[in-house]
């Protein structure tokens, strides 16, 4: 959810027209004067909120306050808070784009005179609250630029993932596989080597769809899953009568986090086969 704040109670009404030269002037000399105590006090005035509500704390992650604070100085340029500015992509992509994989993200942006009037503000807009004391984000990154007595503000929340490489998500995987299996009784399905599926699970995000025939391809394959997952360890339900079946001949997988038209901020790609 994507929220935005403004507060026009002391800060004067400009024409935008008369004012961009300003900004611009002002952006291009102060905009990387970043107030770094501000946006630490933002942090902690966020988690003392969810600690009164028995919310676990947000973590500051870089990467999101690289986002908060580059859409920040797009705010200071069009004097304005907004959750998109001229080309800029969408919050999903911005957040992608800084390295950051997460399956859920939002936005506060604010135009206040101080922080703690800016916190007051958001606290008091339901939307903006609910970000603030979501308990589906665990990570916060916050941009402030303090232009004269204008204080304009960036919230960015996330939900933050494991940054598995392709084969630490393929052995998290097999665990997950393994877990369930035990759980439930099942006898553990042998693993078999099968390099080519990983090729196979990257393009499908190549083509941005689910492809169970070019496995079909590989000799022995009997039957073959394909699936999208934003945390590799969540397995599909359309999975789990299949571990309950004897594999005597084992499975193989193929794991590739990429992005795509579909999935602009990055997504498992798994393809199984069993043999």
């Amino acid at each position: 959810m994507l929220n935005q704040m403004r507060c026009y109670r002391t800060l004067p009404v400009i024409f935008a027209v008369a004012v961009l030269p300003v900004a611009l002037l002002a952006a291009s000399s102060v905009a990387q004067q970043f107030d770094s105590a501000g946006e630490k006090r933002l942090v902690e005035l966020i988690n003392q909120e969810r600690a009164r509500e028995g919310i676990p704390p947000l973590a500051v992650d870089e990467r999101l306050t690289q986002a908060a604070r580059k859409h920040t100085q797009l705010m200071v340029i069009h004097d304005k808070p907004s959750h998109q500015l001229g080309e800029e992509q969408p919050l999903q992509v911005r957040v992608a784009d800084e390295g950051l994989r997460s399956d859920r993200q939002a936005e506060n942006v604010g135009l206040e005179m101080d922080v703690a009037g800016g916190h007051a503000m958001l606290m008091n807009s339901p939307p903006h609250r609910a970000n603030i004391l979501s308990p589906n984000y665990n990570a916060v990154g916050i941009g402030v630029i303090l232009i004269g007595d204008k204080l304009y503000i960036t919230e960015d929340f996330a939900h933050r993932l494991p940054d598995y490489s392709d084969a630490e998500a393929d052995a998290a995987l097999q665990r997950a596989i393994a877990d369930y299996a035990r759980d439930h009784r099942f006898p553990a399905p042998p693993r078999k080597a099968q390099p080519d599926l990983h090729d196979m699970a990257c393009h499908m995000a190549v083509i941005d769809a689910l492809d169970t025939g070019t496995p079909r391809s590989i000799p022995g394959v009997h039957r073959v899953m394909a699936w999208t997952a934003p945390e590799v360890e969540q397995l599909p339900e359309g999975l789990k009568p299949l571990l309950g079946q004897p594999l005597p001949n084992g499975y193989s997988l193929g794991v590739c986090f990429a992005t795509s038209p579909s999935h602009p901020g990055g997504m498992y790609w798994i393809v199984m086969v069993t043999f």
